[in-house]
This record gives structure tokens, sequence and C-alpha cells, in this order.
């Protein structure tokens, strides 16, 4: 059988590879799933002609950091902070999940980012409340055509259903914060046996961890980190120093113990020092930043000091709870608050802009880099997987283009993503997801709503939100 191609033709090209500059018409081939050719013109025989004239090509965005699995509860959130979302999240929505939602939510949320531009995705997947849904997370990110890693999660949900006894609630938020379980030992290693054995695959195992920030002391998550790189993780993923208050210093007793390395995706830091952001740098590991969440939660992004410092930062859309899930409101929020944070350093002197290149260098070859995917995806380069998405130009709003960087990232939406492909194979086409009936996912999604919200009213609220409170040690104010 003779391999596929497709040759995109005349588009504007990003390669976004560090050292070529951009084409301003230009064709790129696909053979099989990788990239075969770059060049300002090329005549190729047997190959599907995709029309790219008027199109920006870039690499497709990396996602770096998203609870997938909250798709199902788009807009619940509206002014909440952080104790709130503990509590209604992690403490009661979650446990509001059969695993029949829970493989809907990661489908259609993985579909949601494909949709958008996002070829890569980490699921930081803390939903793993039995073995029936650990399993339909699993093949919900599978199945939907996405690159990226699963990151089991170790954390330890409630052990309560809606309607059980409240009396019960007490003893059960205390063993919330236990160390790791044994259960969770072995699905864990079920699930990457079953699922992830070929660490090559398009979708690889991780680890997303307990939460460690929330812990007395640093031994149990020592254990954790030690156990969980046993089975070789492409990444494990950790939650940090998002609040000024947090008991245990993660990153620090890490380091002291020696336990940085290249394989810890940080998540967060907004409130780490300096020296400690340096610690993860000198140790090899990255940083992702969820721009908008962290803003809405009153804490700038640490992209700036990790930057600065020579870290690579990274871009996580996290909870799509009270955001769009795409990468174009996160690179914006990222350029202003960019901007924002050099002028504060000094209201007298003009600098220089951060320019729309750079946030994009980081929504896509520097997201791949920071996830061990940097020879995979996250440019356009010859030899490397064909991720990558076409952005129309010629709409009102937008054209005539000037800068195509400016083009992505300032004016960019998911209704300009025209075609989107991954591993070679077009997932989106003409502005429409292949293969979708979507009046029918749709359906499945409000079926799945109007469940989780009848089992979540049968949750009592208090004991839940008094055990975070005492958890994060925060000061409640209206």
């Amino acid at each position: 059988m003779s391999t596929r191609r497709t040759l995109f033709k005349g588009a504007t090209i990003l390669p976004m590879d560090g050292s070529s500059d951009h084409l301003p018409s230009g064709d790129l081939l696909v053979e099989g799933d990788h990239i075969a050719a770059i060049a300002p013109s090329l005549e190729i025989d047997d190959t599907e002609i995709i029309d790219a004239s008027g199109m920006v090509l870039c690499p497709g965005f990396v996602d770096t950091h998203r609870h997938t699995w909250q798709t199902p509860l788009h807009g619940v959130r509206t002014d909440w902070n952080l104790l709130d979302y503990m509590t209604y999240i992690r403490g009661m929505y979650c446990v509001c999940y059969e695993p029949e939602d829970a493989g809907l939510a990661n489908w259609v949320g993985a579909l949601e980012a494909l949709d958008s531009g996002i070829t890569t995705l980490v699921d930081h997947s803390h939903l793993q409340l039995s073995e029936s849904h650990s399993d339909a997370l699993a093949e919900g990110i599978i199945k939907s055509g996405i690159r990226g890693i699963y990151c089991y999660g170790t954390y330890r949900n409630l052990a309560y259903r809606p309607g059980d006894d409240p009396g019960n609630l007490p003893r059960l938020l205390g063993e919330v914060n236990s160390p790791l379980s044994e259960w969770h030992k072995r699905n864990a290693t079920r699930i990457r046996d079953t699922y992830f054995s070929d660490d090559s695959a398009r979708v690889r195992f991780g680890i997303a961890s307990r939460e460690f920030e929330t812990l007395p002391e640093a031994g149990s998550m020592l254990e954790e980190v030690r156990w969980s790189r046993t089975l070789n993780p492409a990444r494990i993923s950790i939650h940090m120093g998002m609040s000024a208050r947090e008991p245990l210093k993660v990153v620090r007793e890490l380091h002291d113990a020696g336990e940085i390395g290249p394989d810890l995706l940080f998540v967060h830091g907004n409130h780490l020092p300096d020296e400690e952001l340096q610690m993860i740098i000198d140790g090899g590991a990255s940083l992702s930043s969820a721009i908008e969440i962290e803003m809405t939660y009153g804490a700038f992004p640490a992209v700036e000091r990790f930057t600065a410092l020579g870290g690579q930062s990274s871009i996580g859309i996290d909870a799509t709870i009270d955001l769009a899930a795409d990468m174009f409101g996160q690179m914006r929020a990222l350029l202003n608050v960019w901007r924002l944070e050099r002028s504060l350093k000094d209201p007298l002197t003009m600098t220089r802009k951060v320019h729309q290149k750079k946030v994009l260098e980081i929504a896509t070859v520097g997201g791949a880099e920071s996830i061990g995917l940097g020879d995979v995806t996250g440019s356009l380069t010859v030899g490397k997987k064909a991720d990558l998405l076409l952005l129309k130009t010629d709409v009102l709003g937008l054209a005539p283009m000037w800068d195509p960087y400016a083009a992505v990232v300032n004016y960019g939406n998911p209704a300009l993503v025209d075609t989107v492909m991954v591993d070679g194979r077009i997932v989106k086409r003409h502005g429409t997801l292949v293969d979708i009936d979507w009046p029918a996912v749709r359906a499945r999604l409000e079926r799945s709503r109007a469940d989780i919200r009848r089992r979540f009213s049968l949750i009592p609220e208090q004991p839940i939100r008094e055990r975070w409170t005492q958890g994060f040690r925060i000061n409640i104010t209206e």
C-alpha cells in the first residue's frame, strides 16, 4: 500500500523551530505521519492537495495541563475562589461521575482541544474513582485522536457516593490526604500495562500526584515520587505554589532530597521565590502555567520570572469550568500580563513589548520540549510528526493580515481554525471535526450534566468546605 501524502499549498508558514523565519507563502508535504518537506514551492504527484492560500500554517498547540474530566461542567463556576474550587470540584462534583460520564468527558474534552488547534494534551486525570472509571478515562482520550500524556491521578478522591450516610464524611475526609494507597498502585500499573505499554505511542503514560502542598511533612511525597518512577512515566505532573500559605514547600523538599529531574512537570508555582524556581531549572524540570485560572485567583503567572531565569515555560488550560478551553485566550492573557509585569518593574522606563512570536513559541515548541516531546512535535520541522493547524485570515476583523504571529495570537479563535492534523491524519477539515455527529454528542453531554447535577444535590457541602479550609490555611472574606 502506498504511503498517504498531503500537500499544503500556498500557506504563510510559521515553523516555530527556533531558527527559521516564517515563509510568506510556501508549501508543506506530509507523508504518512510525518513532515517530509517544506519549501517556497513543491510539485508532488500522487498527493492530496489542500489549498492553504490566505491561511497561516503553524504547529498544533501544546496544552501541558488540563483536567479533561471536567468537560461536562462548562460554566458551573462563576465567581469562585480557590477554596470554592476545592470544595465543589475536588470534594463534590468529582464523586458524581459514573464511568460513562468519565469516558464521555475525556473524549469530548480532547475533541474540544482538537477543534481549537490543540494537538497535544497533558491530562492531569485525578478522577480515578474505580477501575471502570480509569478504563473509561483512558479509552476516551485515546479514542479522540489527540497526542499527549495521560497522567493517572493518585489523589484519594473522597470515598463517598451521593446519597450515602453523611455521618461517615468526617472519617472519609480524614483519609483524603493519606499516603498513596495500594489500590492506586495496583490500578495505575494495570492502566499502564493495558493502555500505555508503548512509550512511543501517540498517547503516553504519566502520573498526576496527590496534592503534596497540603501535606504536613514530605515523607509520603518522596515515597510516592519514587514509586511513580518505577512505572517509567513520561511525566509526573505536580500541583504546587498556587497559595502563599501552603503547609509543605514541595519544590524545596524535593530538591533537598535530590528528587528533582526532567520527568517532573510542576504546575502553577505562582508564589514560589526565585530560589525555588531556580531549583526546578537546575534539576532539569519544567513549569506549566495556567494563565487565566491563576489570574482569577489573584496571582501573577510565573512565566516572566521563570523564563528570565532560563527555564522552559509552557501553558496549560487547567479547568474549563469557567473559561474557554482554547489556547488563543491563554496566549493573549500571557502576552498582556507579561507586558504589564515588565512595565511595572520600572513605570518610568519604556521597555520593548513582548512579541507575539515569543508567546506562540511557549504555546507550541516550548510546550513540547517541556513534556519531553520536543523531538516529536511542537514545530514544523522535516522529520517531526505532522501535528499542525491552518488558520483562516480572510475574515472580517482580521483581514487584511499584516503580521502572521499577531494573526494567531491577537486575533485567533477556534472558529478560524480551518484544518487540524495529528499524526498525519486530518481530524478537522473546513472548520468541522471529521466523523463527529455533534448533535448526538451534545445530547449525551446534556444527559450527563443532568445526572451529575442530580447526584451533586445529594451531597452535604459544609464538612467538605471545612476540610479544605484547614488544608490550605485560607482566610475567607466576601
